[in-house]
């Protein structure tokens, strides 16, 4: 009896570890081939066998390299790394927003949905916390309300790049009915179709290329009575990709182009892009940017502080809110830094600076004002 006891004990054991194993290699997905794979190399961003950026962009930078990096992130004490109660959200329903209002909900971390001009937008979708990141990315505690259940269908479902902290398996397969198109920088889309997306709704795009965007009438603010004209433009951005072999998916930022141009950063170290998008792209609305993981480690692969200002400066955004922070702890700084660095820089610029609490709309067409949350 006892024999037979410990076979069921091993064979249920063996049987849970080879599902681990299969959804962990679900999750990592696939990487571009055949026509993808030949749209990747014709790139002017792909060069012997990889991505790059525009200028020498190495992922660590100093003394330490990968294992004392790794040592620093695991080992390194640091104050007020996470917060110490649940973080303040606000549950929105989302599926009850009407398709005439316009509105950007930051759902945490770098979690987007935007709806403007009538079409709805999803960014980043992050909204699981499953194999295999759950060994790395503990959401903060109540910053965990939103899941896949909560997102509405949506006509665009957005992907800047490809890590674990922008793009979830579990997330995006729970959407896979809820979502009308695919719009990802070049490769990422063999993922989508790996994980049983029909390629017909998938669209890959290079730096520079745009998707236009077809949309009725509608009646805001800004466009009372007009048809309304979108496009989304991929642009470039200072970053790297992929989930276990890197580089050969491409990373990007987005402006949403059309009577209200909204501009999404994505991940990446500062450069000129920001003053050539500004001249580029004037009058741009809404600056959704990246202000969280940041180390002097990695400095050429996330915007730091000290350059957040001049970049939402350049850019010449009339509005900023800021994104990836507020979910994980993916770097060694406290969770309120970010947050407490741009709202002391924000004084006195000509920029508005939005800080809504995770689920809290930030309506495009009206003037807000927000609390010091955190």
């Amino acid at each position: 009896m006892k024999r037979k006891m410990l076979y069921g004990l091993l064979t249920a054991l063996a049987l849970l570890l080879a599902w681990q194993g299969w959804e962990f290699w679900q999750a990592v997905g696939r990487q571009p081939r055949g026509e993808r794979l030949q749209r990747c190399q014709n790139s002017p961003q792909w060069k012997d066998g990889e991505f790059v950026n525009r200028h020498e962009t190495p992922t660590l930078t100093g003394d330490e390299g990968f294992f004392g990096q790794m040592r620093k992130f695991l080992f390194q004490k640091v104050a007020n790394l996470r917060p110490a109660s649940d973080i303040p959200v606000v549950k929105t329903d989302l599926h009850a927003i009407r398709p005439s209002e316009e509105v950007c909900v930051w759902l945490g971390h770098s979690t987007l949905f935007i709806q403007t001009a009538g079409k709805r937008f999803l960014f980043d979708p992050v909204l699981t916390n499953k194999l295999p990141v759950w060994w790395f990315m503990r959401p903060f505690k109540g910053t965990d309300v939103y899941t896949p259940e909560d997102i509405p269908a949506v006509d665009y479902l957005v992907i800047t790049h490809d890590h674990w902290d922008h793009l979830d398996w579990k997330t995006v397969t729970a959407l896979r009915d809820r979502v009308g198109t695919v719009v990802c920088a070049l490769g990422i889309g063999e993922h989508f179709e790996y994980w049983g997306y029909d390629p017909k709704k998938i669209v890959d795009l290079d730096w520079g290329e745009s998707l236009p965007i077809s949309t009725a009438a509608t009646a805001t603010a800004d466009n009372a009575g007009d048809s309304a004209t979108l496009s989304l433009r991929c642009l470039p951005t200072r970053h790297f990709s992929g989930r276990m072999g890197q580089h050969k998916t491409l990373w990007a930022s987005y402006l949403i182009d059309g009577p209200r141009r909204i501009f999404v950063s994505g991940d990446g170290g500062y450069d000129e892009r920001f003053k050539e998008f500004g001249k580029q792209y004037p009058g741009i609305d809404l600056a959704v940017m990246e202000n969280g993981q940041y180390d002097e480690g990695w400095h050429y692969i996330h915007t730091l502080p000290s350059e957040l200002p001049t970049a939402i400066g350049e850019l010449g955004a009339r509005r900023v809110l800021t994104y990836h922070h507020g979910k994980y702890a993916l770097a060694n700084h406290a969770w309120t830094e970010p947050l407490d660095s741009i709202y002391k820089h924000a004084e006195g610029r000509p920029w508005q600076l939005l800080t809504p609490r995770i689920g809290q709309p930030v309506w495009l067409d009206k003037e807000q004002e927000f609390s010091k949350w955190w």
